[in-house]
């Protein structure tokens, strides 16, 4: 049952990287590239391992079936072998899935998902930044009253609002990038030894890695989820900049206040009221995405070498943090760019000894943050 406001949690960019179709992909380059893998390391013959490297590129009809069958047989590789299967001989096909264990073929399947997917989120943070630059340019002489605990405190500017929010996000670029850089492979075979392979075992990890462009492991991370719940944790905090945003501008647009506009959203008992409908969705996009983050790092940790359960949640929760995560940023950066100051609004409460205490802070804090700006994004 699809929910009249479930498409609010996610972006077509981010539904794509998600896809059946993206993820039984995802999964099966991991097992193209391992067969031409154990070439590089001298264990498979190059004509058969590029059979089943061809094999795995040729498109698969039923991905969503493909994804079905896991919770039948435990597994989505017994159907994929099953399609390997037809489009080559038996003695190529020894070498599909050769050493490796079902949760390698799925971690590495996310990790490769994630890859894009922070590469969608960069995008759009990046855009983020860019209008609260020019946010930032525009009104940072603008007066506006400072609030604390949501009363008069002492005079701050608009624009050095805005410098708060841009650094924020900033940060948050920063820190998915440095997740991104370092999303890692897995392999370890059955109980995570790469016994398979034998002491050829560390030349099939590295191969496999420039291969798929992630990072080798020191060793196999099956029972070791720290860095999936770090990602998820990574986007998470995105997505809490984007409601920390989003609740800022509710603020300052409420009716008594309307020191900004943004574009309304309506009402359908009140037509003249002006609902901010893209900081809404912002802040239920990422209490979205905490609860899915905070499905991850709440979940059981793996029994021994093999986790019952708790890794299974990953393939459901780890693709939700991320579209909710989309969403967010996606909702913000509607909000900012429809978003227009009431300049005299803003200033009607900044008089007197207030406006000599603007007079007092150093320009160089925003100066630091547009500085950044420019290294970053620029």
């Amino acid at each position: 049952m699809v929910h009249p406001l479930e498409n609010g949690f996610s972006t077509p960019a981010m539904a794509e990287v998600f896809s059946a179709p993206e993820t039984v992909a995802a999964i099966i380059s991991f097992e193209a590239e391992l067969a031409l893998a154990l070439v590089d390391a001298g264990l498979a013959p190059s004509e058969e391992a590029s059979e089943v490297a061809a094999a795995c590129r040729e498109p698969v009809d039923d991905p969503e079936g493909i994804l079905a069958s896991v919770w039948d047989s435990g597994t989505p590789l017994i159907a994929l072998r099953e399609v390997v299967a037809t489009r080559i001989d038996e003695s190529a096909l020894r070498w599909f899935h050769h050493g490796a264990t079902t949760q390698d073929a799925i971690d590495t399947g996310h990790m490769i998902q994630a890859k894009k997917a922070l590469g969608v989120l960069d995008e759009s943070l990046t855009q983020v930044t860019r209008t609260l630059r020019g946010l930032v340019t525009e009104y940072r002489e603008q007066p506006q009253m400072g609030r604390t605990f949501l009363q008069y405190a002492r005079p701050t500017t608009f624009g050095f609002r805005a410098a708060q929010w841009l650094d924020a996000v900033l940060t948050n670029i920063d820190d998915l990038r440095h997740e991104r850089e370092n999303l890692r492979l897995q392999l370890g075979g059955s109980v995570g030894t790469m016994a398979s392979y034998g002491l050829a075992a560390t030349e099939v990890l590295l191969s496999l890695a420039r291969r798929l462009d992630l990072q080798p492991p020191n060793i196999a991370w099956h029972s070791d989820r720290s860095s999936v719940h770090a990602l998820a944790e990574a986007v998470a905090r995105s997505a809490q900049t984007m409601a920390k945003i989003a609740g800022d501008i509710v603020l300052l647009a409420q009716s008594d206040v309307a020191e900004v506009k943004v574009r309304p959203g309506r009402s359908s008992s009140m037509p003249e009221k002006r609902n901010p409908i893209d900081a809404i969705r912002a802040r239920a996009a990422a209490g979205a995405c905490h609860g899915f983050a905070a499905m991850l790092t709440s979940a059981p940790p793996p029994e021994l070498d093999r986790g019952i359960g708790g890794w299974h949640l990953e393939g459901f929760a780890l693709p939700r943090v991320f579209t909710s995560a989309g969403a967010a940023v996606e909702a913000i950066g509607l909000c900012l760019e429809s978003l227009t100051v009431n300049t005299t609004r803003m200033a009607a409460p900044v008089t007197g000894e207030d406006l000599k205490t603007l007079q007092a802070v150093d320009p160089r804090q925003i100066d630091r943050v547009l500085t950044r700006f420019n290294k970053t994004v620029m």
